[in-house]
């Protein structure tokens, strides 16, 4: 049995980002020129606030590529200017669904969905009681943030990050319990295989549970390196990709190590290896 094909994104921003796991920095124009050239059928974009992008330049840039925008990354909202759903001022609160609602526009000009990751934000209370209050702000705000996208047609995808980043939101149990919390038909799962890495402990049978909602993959290796770089069973993530009928993006959501490109490359060449050493076991079977 021939594995499936699925489409390969990169991740692009147009702004300084330091040590952010983003392949592709600075114009777009550039990043969707060297993703058309390395083979991809989408770039990711991450932006601080909308108004960093031009949306008919990027619809323009999408059909001379012929590239989709799979997903806008949210997370310099958080790391930038400190803003998030589970902050405990409800002003913070309210201008982080104002800023994500910002993102939720231009995704229904791209045709793009929106990610929830980093702006979910720390509870970062010992209190359980507390704790339940603010996880419930917290919820309240991504479901305004569904309700605005859902009247737009835009998905929402959120995105469980490991402990070190976000204590509420850790795997996809728990974004899927959420989720269900919430309600919202457009409000799908991202999942990140490297924080799968620290927090699932058997990956197979989460994306398994996962995969009635899940929307969006990020193939990254257990270093946040390329897939390859690190010690991430490949195959093993393949190969129940395939068995969930998942058909979505895969994107590369790494650090660009040793550069963008060559990181890129060396992902592709080792998702071809895995599918093709996993046909070959198939055959000798």
């Amino acid at each position: 049995m021939g594995r499936a094909a699925f489409p390969l994104a990169v991740t692009a921003t147009p702004a300084e980002v330091g040590t952010a796991p983003i392949l592709l920095r600075g114009d777009p124009a550039g990043a969707f020129r060297q993703a058309a050239e390395l083979g991809c059928a989408g770039v990711e974009i991450h932006v601080r606030e909308a108004a960093d992008v031009d949306a008919r330049a990027i619809r323009r840039l999408m059909a001379d590529y012929r590239l989709e925008v799979p997903t806008l990354g949210t997370g310099m909202a958080a790391t930038v200017d400190g803003l998030s759903f589970a902050h405990a001022e409800a002003e913070v609160r309210r201008r982080a669904v104002e800023r994500v609602c910002g993102h939720v526009e231009l995704a229904a000009e791209l045709g793009s969905a929106v990610t929830i990751g980093s702006v979910s934000g720390r509870l970062g209370v010992m209190d359980e009681a507390e704790r339940a209050r603010r996880r419930q702000a917290a919820l309240e705000a991504l479901a305004a943030v569904c309700a605005r996208a859902g009247r737009l047609g835009v998905t929402v995808l959120l995105e469980p990050l490991n402990r070190y980043e976000c204590d509420y939101l850790n795997t996809l149990a728990e974004a899927r319990r959420a989720a269900e919390e919430i309600g919202a038909g457009n409000l799908r799962l991202l999942a990140d295989t490297f924080h799968m890495n620290i927090e699932e402990r058997d990956l197979a049978a989460s994306f398994r549970a996962a995969a009635e909602r899940l929307g969006h993959v990020h193939l990254a290796d257990s270093n946040r390196q390329a897939p390859g770089r690190g010690h991430l069973d490949v195959a093993a993530v393949l190969r129940v990709l395939e068995e969930i009928g998942y058909r979505g993006f895969i994107s590369f959501e790494v650090f660009p190590i040793p550069d963008a490109v060559t990181a890129v490359r060396e992902g592709i060449r080792t998702i071809q290896r895995a599918a093709g050493e996993d046909m070959l076991a198939e055959k000798g079977k």
